[in-house]
């Protein structure tokens, strides 16, 4: 008889447990839920619904593209002591040649790298680009070579 009390008690207990288990489980379900939705909420609120505002002073990102290759370029050419052009004396003509060629500064251009820089994605982008262009560049130069 006493084997039959326990066996009772342990039963209830085991009902009890299960039914503990299955409130932790909805407990666990509704936080998994919680952290599934502020995620959401913050993937959202840092996607593209916050497009950061370029100032009036810095390089638009398309010319931005064009002078950072040829800043690129200009530091290839002095690495391989190729010079820009015949008045080209040293190293800072050549940045010259794209600061007149690209109608800036080079203070217009180091803050706007300086704002980029702060930007990730956006330099991501085009860096990107700046990339297309060198490697567009350099398969010109490869097929003007083979067609001499």
């Amino acid at each position: 008889m006493r084997q039959n009390g326990i066996s009772k008690f342990a039963a209830i207990i085991y009902i009890e447990l299960l039914y503990l288990c299955k409130e932790l489980n909805c407990l666990l379900e509704m936080k998994l839920l919680l952290s599934v939705f502020v995620f959401c909420l913050l993937f959202i609120s840092c996607g593209n619904g916050n497009k950061i505002k370029i100032p009036k002073d810095v390089i638009c990102q398309d010319s931005m593209v064009e002078v950072i290759t040829d800043v690129h370029l200009v530091q290839a050419s002095q690495r391989m002591g190729i010079r820009m052009d015949s008045t080209d004396t040293g190293r800072f003509t050549s940045f010259n040649y794209v600061w007149k060629k690209h109608h800036i500064t080079e203070a217009e251009y180091k803050k706007s790298l300086d704002f980029y820089t702060h930007n990730a994605s956006i330099l991501d982008s085009i860096y990107e680009n700046v990339l297309n262009n060198l490697s567009r560049q350099k398969a010109e130069l490869l097929a003007q070579k083979h067609l001499k």
